[in-house]
């Protein structure tokens, strides 16, 4: 679709379809419904209730605010889904929307695909690392930028893929490791302290910083669960690991700065901030296809509006230090 993108596929998403309201329900978590609602199977962790429910039943699986998002076929019974911490609870039969269940493919396992978002690929190839670059992914879980930033190197060189929990940090693992790929280290540790406890990345070539934020972008969403307030309190959170990226790059180095949500105060007046405080200015983006964004700089930044772009919410900036 996009001849910028050479390695990305585009997979269609089909929907809305009618889901037909079942006698049986599983509860799933928010996240587990948000990706059934789109076709995929529901897996115990998944699982926050099952009353009743035994296996062979025909059932909804529900979001925690009772959202029907598919009909399927338990696997297991109610209280084995909500005990178990593996299997195969839910097989779903029809969902809402339906997207091609990529990690049920012999490619995927054989480590040939990741299933990522069209702007997280579009942030790859903003930054082009190169062979032999140091690269610091200060938030990397489940690993998409950091591997694929990996495979732009070509396998040389080191990407270090850091996130402070253990559990996101094992996904980062198995993800480098179903995709071969060797170049990936993966550590646990708070990124807001890496320039003081971890002195053999600084003079990174590249930083790359996906910080949490309100996720305002995501797509789908079946709710929000954050209030506003909270909008000002993420971009002081968010600066704190602005700081660390520019004590880890060398001089010339460069920054690429992402987030999946819509908000100001979290990618245009972050940015700003950062150029103004920390010896970082903007640099133009090679590959741009979303939308420019706001306030005097926004002709060097990128953002994807889902109402325009067909694509989750996401901003994209890259900052060179000075």
């Amino acid at each position: 679709v996009y001849t910028e993108l050479p390695d990305a596929i585009y997979l269609p998403v089909k929907g809305p379809f009618e889901v037909k309201r079942a006698s049986k329900v599983v509860v799933a978590k928010k996240d587990a419904a948000e990706s059934v609602y789109q076709g995929a199977n529901l897996y115990a962790p998944g699982v926050l209730e099952a009353k009743g429910v035994r296996e062979g039943d025909i059932a909804n699986v529900v979001s925690p605010r009772g959202q029907i998002v598919a009909e399927g076929l338990a696997m297991m019974d109610g209280e084995e889904m909500v005990a178990r911490r593996e299997g195969l609870a839910v097989k779903t039969l029809r969902s809402v929307y339906a997207v091609p269940s990529v990690r049920e493919l012999d490619v995927y396992r054989d480590g040939l695909v990741y299933d990522q978002s069209l702007p997280a690929i579009v942030a790859g190839h903003v930054l082009s690392p190169v062979p032999n670059w140091l690269v610091v992914d200060m938030c990397a879980a489940p690993g998409g930028k950091a591997t694929h930033a990996a495979q732009l190197m070509r396998g040389e060189g080191r990407v270090v893929a850091i996130d402070r929990s253990e559990g996101k940090a094992r996904r980062i693992v198995e993800n480098a490791r179903r995709l071969g790929l060797k170049n990936v280290e993966v550590r646990v540790a708070d990124s807001r302290y890496l320039d003081v406890e971890m002195e053999d990345l600084a003079g990174a070539d590249a930083v790359i910083l996906d910080p949490p934020c309100s996720a305002l972008g995501v797509r789908p969403s079946l709710y929000y669960e954050r209030g506003e307030r909270e909008f000002a309190s993420l971009a002081d959170y968010q600066r704190q690991f602005l700081k660390v990226a520019a004590k880890l790059l060398r001089k010339g180095g460069l920054l690429l700065y992402s987030t999946c949500t819509l908000t100001l105060e979290e990618n245009e007046l972050n940015i700003a901030w950062a150029v103004e405080k920390l010896g970082l200015r903007v640099r133009a983006q090679k590959v741009f296809i979303g939308s420019q964004g706001f306030t005097e700089l926004g002709a060097f930044l990128q953002r994807f509006e889902p109402d325009l772009h067909d694509a989750p919410g996401f901003f994209i900036a890259l900052l060179e230090k000075t």
